[in-house]
């Protein structure tokens, strides 16, 4: 296997402040309204079913009330329809900054991670960017954000990562949220609004800064040594089968000691646990010591996979201060094709 001891992709503009509703709340809108219509439709039928003339002797007269199966299909229609509210920009005033944020309060929002997760991530982007489901795998939660984003590769455009510590330009996060040429997929938030330019000159500030953790800028590391984020993470399903796997810990570890040993990749068959072909090259994620990734020599095949770090033993880690690893980490993830 090959070992690197450094490594170095967000898979998500400025907007005018337009006083036309946002998408997202045209279609709550509509949705409501049309939940509303159906709703009394349904009502209506159940109380006061339409009259049919006499039906001749021997013909079946029609059932004139509601059946028991219409009423979970329309309630899944409305919640299909209402669901489409949910993670398009909500958390951003109509000038695309955050709410409590640059817009109203020039002084809350500043060019630290924490002031970025607590005005931006939470309130604008984890209603989708959470869990199993998170799109291309980017966790935006407290828990995860940072292991996710700082030195890790883009899954939508692995030559770039999303960010890459001290040069905004070349984070694919910023691209993303500004929107333009370059990017796959959509501009970030999905459907708006966007992010204001003031709010972009935070997060580039942040990132040309350094892109410093939380944690850096208190200046301490506590707790015991453990696994603190992992992508793709447990139970989840990806179609990708080549990019990095992110195994995340709450103090930087020894890197002397990591191995494909320490961390462990394996395929789960039918037969037993195999190793993965090819096996995997291991770096640290760059600007983010704390962050190991395990990218496969060759792209995973369809199937299930089990990513362990086990605590005991010889191959068990330890972080730079020689504190072992206080419990092992078991997850499993599935890649549902091949590239």
């Amino acid at each position: 296997m090959g070992r690197e001891t450094r490594g170095g992709a967000l898979g998500a503009g400025p907007t005018s402040a337009r006083k036309l509703r946002p998408r997202s709340q045209h279609v709550c809108v509509r949705g409501a309204r049309l939940g509303f219509i159906i709703g009394e439709q349904i009502k209506a039928r159940e109380v006061n079913p339409p009259a049919h003339p006499p039906a001749p002797t021997g013909v079946r007269q029609p059932n004139t009330t509601t059946s028991k199966s219409a009423r979970p299909l329309a309630v899944s229609f409305l919640t299909s329809v209402l669901g489409a509210c949910a993670g398009n920009g909500q958390g951003l005033d109509a000038n695309g900054d955050p709410v409590n944020g640059v817009s109203t309060h020039p002084h809350a929002l500043a060019a630290d991670f924490k002031s970025i997760q607590d005005n931006v991530f939470t309130p604008v982007c984890v209603r989708c960017h959470s869990g199993a489901s998170a799109p291309q795998g980017l966790q935006l939660d407290e828990a995860h954000s940072y292991a996710l984003l700082v030195g890790v590769p883009s899954a939508e455009q692995p030559a770039l990562n999303r960010v890459t510590a001290g040069d905004p330009n070349s984070s694919y996060i910023i691209r993303k949220l500004q929107g333009g040429p370059g990017i796959s997929g959509e501009q970030m938030p999905l459907g708006g609004p966007y992010l204001s330019q003031g709010t972009l000159n935070v997060i580039k500030q942040w990132i040309s800064d350094g892109a410093q953790s939380a944690a850096s800028a208190g200046g301490q590391t506590t707790g015991a040594f453990a696994v603190s984020a992992i992508s793709p993470p447990d139970g989840a399903h990806v179609r990708v089968g080549a990019r990095p796997i992110v195994v995340a810990f709450n103090h930087e570890p020894d890197f002397s000691r990591i191995s494909e040993a320490s961390v462990r990749l394996e395929r789960v068959t039918p037969e037993g646990i195999r190793e993965v072909p090819g096996g995997v090259m291991l770096t640290l994620a760059g600007g983010n010591p704390a962050t190991v990734l395990l990218t496969p020599r060759l792209a995973l095949a369809s199937g299930v996979y089990r990513l362990s770090v086990p605590a005991a033993g010889a191959d068990s880690l330890a972080d730079v201060n020689a504190q072992p690893l206080a419990r092992s980490h078991t997850s499993e993830f599935t890649v549902d094709d091949a590239p």
